[in-house]
């Protein structure tokens, strides 16, 4: 068993020479490692441990303590614990030590952790035991009775309405803010005692609302529960469900507004339309200029006054058009000057003055220069005679001036630009946005005014202070005290416009639309970009460097575009018996080229290191190749003594016909005689190491014609038989609409050679993914090979040997009579799979299911469960390409830091009616658009159901160090939620569990890669009803919009800021919520585009590049041409994929089931949910370590006269007398059980 070791620790047996990667270091405190360092002084001497929390008392002890099998980990407490001595690199990613992390329940190796936590534990220093403050390690000893009871393992902790054992009530404890569930455990068995606990235990603290509840009960205030139950809404689930939907669309409501407004109104908001602006020397001969500001006075009417009659209607005379001085567009700022103000003691009197002024201040004056009007092109000459008296026209009795300042309204304002300052015929300077004439400064009359003498400077163009300022901003020049009263002055004296700017506003909205255009242009032509950068060059690195099918890529993508066509259609070329086709010619050609040297003698024993020898990967089977993968005292051994199959210089030699002994290691003399064997570790017919993996297919309503096609397709896959295995999980006894048989007898159909006549087989319980009576559930394994059937259309000669295990969940016998007996869905069905995983890894207690697996696994492959490093997960309606599983498994050898992949997934049914062509470019840009950018990162955020492949395990730093990956306790924790109450937790897990189970695992393992190899291959059928897609996508896009919730949480995704993998899924999250806005903003663009003169030029460029990249893309990565005619079907589509799909899915956030997908005999809708039914039976589960299931099964083998099954479970190990059989080796290994 590949437990999880202190990288740096000693080996507790003797190890051959290693093979090991050099690119996978060893970080003895690496977060993946489970933070675990070395003791400081240990070794192998004897010690004693502490009883497991996670086995039983009655666990054979160890007569020998001296001989242990494995180095124990150190707890994260033990901050005593020395650097390794192999002198491995520190950590240094942090400035935290790792052990003083603190690790609570949301930390992503919580879980992890608590599991290593559990495992065996060396003694301290001191020579106290360790004390472990988790009550769910804790035993006690029932009084009257010498039963003991512990943690129950039935399932991972979580949330539950299981039962509870009898514990003292501890204040505020952590198990109880999560209601961990716990159950009284007597002789392997749960006993019903644990739920009377339930009842006297503690009661749950209720918690406040949360702020999430509180805003939707605000939200829909307007309408109170009893309209709800008028309604239909009668129970407190759904009411709940439908106020967090209408939380939901008001939020989504709301940033729809944000983006609208964005887009159209914020810049109305901040850059009104301003006022009329007219150009210095183009002001019309409809207005009169004062001060820089032009007034319309063609309706204007001056009062008689000198010079000045009335008409004879005795109306008042025109100021433009009717006075004897035509004074149509000029400047008349010299008959309104500003007195008296910001110049007063800067302007002084003239000794022999005839300006009117203020006998006590005499720099209080009635006028500065002569009141006539100026030319507005600054050509008139100073004139300082007045035509009739003195201060004629100067306007300064208080009725004028109050008729001009306060009754006259400004209709323009004069600008000027910066061509016009330059322009050498003026003198002009700006100030504060203010333009300043100083040619005006000649027209004081200096016999009546006195100015100083820095003015007189300023005024001539040939001085060099005029020459310095002249055409320039002064602003800031003028900042000195005695400068800035001077230019303040002028600002009143002698403006004659504004310099031609902007608003802040009207900068700000520029400065938005800037930004926001170049990020949308940034993220459109960077997911092009690197979408075509992954498609020419890093995708290769993923591809096989040899297959059975042809390696010419065009050649290959016709045969592909072909075959996809029909969903019966066969490959172009059938995969025949590798051993003696591909794989043949290369173990020959691999033999003959190691015959000659391939060092030179003078080679150092070492090798040479640095040289161009890639280093070899490091997989289950090298390693068992290379040193004993497990101690004599392990007990996943092989039929035989000897290193089993796997590493057998003669791979086609049968490990297990050797006749069966009864105390040999492991389920010893049950391997079917069939099995196919297991060649030598070095052979690679397609150019990498082999790994073995699972093909998992979860069916469930699917006929035999679905179920034969893929069962085909994956059995006629290219990759050796020897390391691919067939399990197929039916999810209860489900008959398809349409069907005579039900899908469990079908499934049963199509297998041969059984290690036991179905009819003999028994049904095991195991714990469900469900809620209440229904988490105790029920399933048969079947185990042999598949039958490809009689009327099969491959040849008898083509027919490959490949194992196959069936798990038939068929209920419990109280549902046998109800509709769907077995059925808890197919996160369930996974899960049965993850769980068994993690339970054959880390040697937990296992359910009888479980071990029937383990135990089914092992007699038609020979090897053990343990050496699977994959799963590739394939929905029962998908047709696999034959050289799609070696291209998966080619990258996920050649790098270990992949953890998912998936592949292409083609449309077989283009052509059946209109719903299925609008969807066949909306698959391909899916995959070669959007997941070959997220490939570049390793982030890919959606692993298809229906055809993906996840790592079970990944090799870690030295040898025999490996880390879990699916099989991560906190993956199968979180996975196998069954307390799905939230709106939020209802549409990840009952919805989306597929996307879900991928954002899980990015969540819990951010550093590592999820990406999309292109050269693997599937096609599958698609909806071709309306109503069907309609049904498909509704789960499909509430799916993504919650799992881009959790995503969007994650910070330790690749990138920083808006160059990050985050700030692209939150620009996805808002785009797909903002969809159906989107599309009605698009056409308002394109209709106002064509109507009104100016057209929108860049939202219609922007639209194009959105539009038009994807059929660019079909061009450049030469696909076939069928493509772009599927693209305007696409874009004819677009009203149904970016406003009906999407506003029918945010209105039905609140359903939960499938809809029309995948109706099953006499059903109108699938339903999809955690219903609660009753009450939680555990005692009914029986959960033991393997050693201790193959104990009793060996008992029962060597006593048939014996107890039965359920008595041996029953009565436990203390009652069974000991035989040397185990002895043997089993005490060896249980010594601390």
């Amino acid at each position: 068993m590949s437990l999880p070791e202190r990288p740096g620790a000693r080996q507790p047996y003797d190890q051959g020479p290693y093979r090991q990667s050099p690119n996978q270091r060893s970080r003895p405190n690496d977060v993946e490692a489970g933070g675990y360092l070395p003791v400081a002084g240990s070794g192998r001497p004897g010690h004693h441990r502490a009883p497991s929390g996670t086995s039983f008392a009655e666990t054979i002890r160890s007569s020998n303590h001296g001989h242990t099998e494995s180095q124990p980990l150190s707890p994260t407490a033990d901050h005593h614990a020395a650097p390794s001595a192999a002198g491995m690199p520190s950590r240094k990613r942090s400035l935290i030590r790792p052990e003083r992390n603190r690790i609570d329940k949301d930390h992503p190796n919580y879980h992890y952790r608590k599991h290593a936590a559990k495992m065996a534990t060396l003694p301290s220093s001191t020579g106290n035991d360790p004390l472990y403050e988790d009550y769910e390690g804790s035993t006690e000893v029932s009084q009257g009775a010498n039963t003991m009871h512990s943690t129950s393992d039935v399932s991972p902790p979580r949330r539950s309405r299981g039962v509870e054992s009898e514990k003292p009530k501890v204040k505020d404890s952590a198990q109880e803010k999560r209601r961990r569930r716990r159950s009284s455990v007597a002789n392997g068995k749960i006993s019903k005692s644990g739920r009377k606990g339930k009842r006297q235990g503690p009661q749950e603290v209720i918690s406040p609302p949360s702020v999430w509840n509180v805003y939707c009960a605000i939200v829909t205030l307007w309408c109170p529960d009893f309209i709800l139950n008028c309604c239909g809404f009668r129970s407190k689930a759904k009411r709940r469900a439908w106020r967090e939907k209408m939380g939901l669309i008001s939020i989504i409501l709301l940033i729809m507004t944000i983006v609208g407004y964005l887009t159209f109104g914020f810049t109305q908001t901040v850059c009104a339309q301003p006022s009329v602006r007219l150009h210095a020397n183009e002001v019309g001969g409809g207005y009169m200029i004062f001060h820089g500001t032009a007034y319309d006075l063609t309706k204007s009417g001056h009062p008689p006054a000198d010079g000045i009659p009335l008409r004879q209607d005795q109306s008042f005379l025109n100021v433009l058009y009717d006075l004897p001085v035509k004074y149509a567009g000029t400047d008349g700022s010299f008959m309104f000057q500003n007195v008296n103000g910001k110049c007063k003691g800067q302007i002084k009197l003239g000794p022999n003055s005839s300006i009117p002024h203020n006998s006590n201040d005499p720099d209080e004056m009635a006028w500065y220069f002569p009141c006539r009007a100026i030319n507005q092109d600054g050509s008139s000459k100073p004139n300082q005679t007045w035509p009739y008296y003195n201060g004629y026209a100067c306007h300064t009795t208080q009725k004028a001036r109050n008729t001009f300042y306060l009754d006259l309204k400004t209709t323009a304002s004069v600008y000027f630009n910066w061509e016009d300052l330059k322009n050498s015929t003026r003198n002009l300077v700006v100030y504060s946005g203010n333009v300043l004439d100083l040619d005006l400064l000649y027209w004081f009359d200096e016999q009546q005014v006195t100015i100083p003498t820095r003015w007189q400077n300023l005024r001539n163009k040939n001085h060099p202070s005029n020459q310095a300022l002249r055409g320039r901003d002064v602003t800031r020049a003028l900042q000195a005290s005695d400068d800035k009263r001077m230019a303040e002055c002028f600002e009143e004296i002698i403006k004659v416009g504004t310099v031609d700017t902007q608003t802040v506003g009207c900068i700000a909205s520029q400065v938005v639309l800037i930004v926001s255009l170049t990020l949308i242009l940034s993220v459109v032509g960077a997911r092009f970009g690197l979408a075509v950068i992954f498609q020419w060059f890093l995708s290769r690195k993923y591809a096989a460097p040899k297959t059975s099918q042809t390696a010419d890529k065009k050649k290959r993508n016709k045969q592909i575009e072909d075959w996809s066509e029909d969903i019966y259609r066969a490959p172009p070329r059938i995969t025949g018996d590798v051993s003696s086709s591909v794989g043949g010619s290369d173990r020959s050609s691999k033999r003959a080229s190691t015959f000659l040297p391939t060092t030179s003698r003078f080679s150092t024993v070492y090798g040479s290191e640095g040289g161009p020898r890639r280093p070899v990967p490091t997989t289950m089977a090298s390693q068992a190749s290379t040193g004993p993968l497990l101690h004599p005292g392990s007990m996943y051994r092989q039929a035989n003594d000897s290193k089993s199959s796997i590493v057998k210089s003669d791979a086609f030699v049968n490990s297990s016909a050797a006749p069966p002994t009864l105390d040999g290691y492991g389920p010893a003399g049950f391997i079917h005689e069939a099995v196919v064997p297991q060649p030598p570790a070095d052979y690679q017919p397609f150019g990498f190491p082999l790994i073995h993996s699972i093909c998992l297919v979860t069916a469930y309503s699917e006929g035999e014609m679905g179920l034969r096609t893929t069962l085909d397709s994956i059995a006629m896959t290219d990759y050796p038989n020897s390391h691919k295995v067939i399990l197929v999980i039916c999810d209860g006894m489900i008959k398809g609409a349409g069907e005579t048989m039900t899908t469990p007898e079908i499934c049963l159909g199509m297998m041969k050679d059984h290690t036991m006549p179905p009819e003999e087989v028994e049904a095991f319980s195991y714990v469900a993914v469900a809620s209440g009576a229904k988490r105790h559930n029920m399933a048969k394994i079947h185990a042999g090979f598949y039958d490809y059937g009689n009327s099969s259309r491959i040849p008898v000669d083509k027919q490959q040997r490949v194992p196959m295990m069936l798990v038939v969940k068929c209920g419990t016998p109280d549902e046998a009579k109800k509709s769907k007996p077995g059925n808890r869905g197919k996160r369930d069905s996974q899960v049965i799979l993850m769980s068994f995983l993690q339970k054959v890894m880390f040697d937990e207690r296992m359910t009888e299911l479980e071990f029937e697996m383990f135990n089914g696994l092992w007699k038609v492959t020979g090897i053990s469960p343990d050496f699977y490093e994959t799963v590739l997960m394939v929905d029962a309606d998908t047709k696999v390409f034959p050289d799609s599983l070696t291209h998966m498994l080619n990258a996920m050898v050649k790098d270990p830091a992949i953890m998912g992949l998936c592949g292409e997934t083609k449309i077989a049914n283009k052509k059946a009616s209109w719903v299925t062509a609008i969807q066949v470019f909306e698959y391909f840009i899916s995959h070669h658009l959007a997941k070959s950018f997220e490939s570049v990162f390793g982030g890919v955020t959606c692993l298809p159901g229906c055809f993906c492949m996840y790592r079970i395990k990944a090799p870690k730093g030295g040898q025999n160090y490996w880390v879990p990956i699916l099989a991560n306790p906190d993956i199968v924790e979180h996975y196998s939620e069954n307390v799905v109450e939230t709106l939020h937790e209802k549409n990840l897990l009952l919805l989306g569990e597929d996307r879900y189970l991928t954002t899980l695992m990015l969540r819990t393992f951010p550093k590592r890669k999820q990406v999309f190899v292109p050269q693997a291959v599937c096609k599958t059928t698609v909806p071709e009803e309306f109503k069907v897609l309609l049904s498909q996508r509704r789960r499909w896009i509430n799916s993504t919009i919650h799992n881009l919730m959790e995503l969007v949480l994650v910070k330790d995704l690749c990138g920083t800021f808006c160059f990050s993998m985050q700030f692209v899924v939150a620009v996805e999250l808002i785009g797909t919520l903002v969809l159906p806005a989107a599309l009605a903003f698009t056409v308002y663009v394109v209709v106002i585009s064509v109507v009104a003169t100016e057209p929108q030029v860049i939202p219609l460029v922007l639209l194009a590049l959105i539009l038009g990249l994807p059929g660019l893309l079909i061009i450049i990565t030469a696909h076939s041409w069928s493509y772009v005619l599927w693209m305007f079907i696409y874009l004819l589509a677009l009203p149904i994929w970016n406003f009906v799909l999407p506003t029918y899915a945010f209105w039905k956030f609140d359903d939960f089931s499938w809809g029309e997908t995948r109706k099953t005999d006499g059903e109108k809708t699938k339903k999809a949910g955690l219903e609660y039914e009753g009450e939680f039976d555990s005692s009914k589960i029986t959960m033991k370590r393997w050693a201790e299931f193959e104990r009793d099964r060996r008992q029962r083998d060597a006593n048939p006269w014996g107890p039965s099954r359920e008595s041996v479970a029953g009565s436990g190990w203390a009652q069974a007398p000991h035989t040397p059989y185990a002895q043997h080796h089993d005490d060896q290994y249980y010594s601390d059980a």
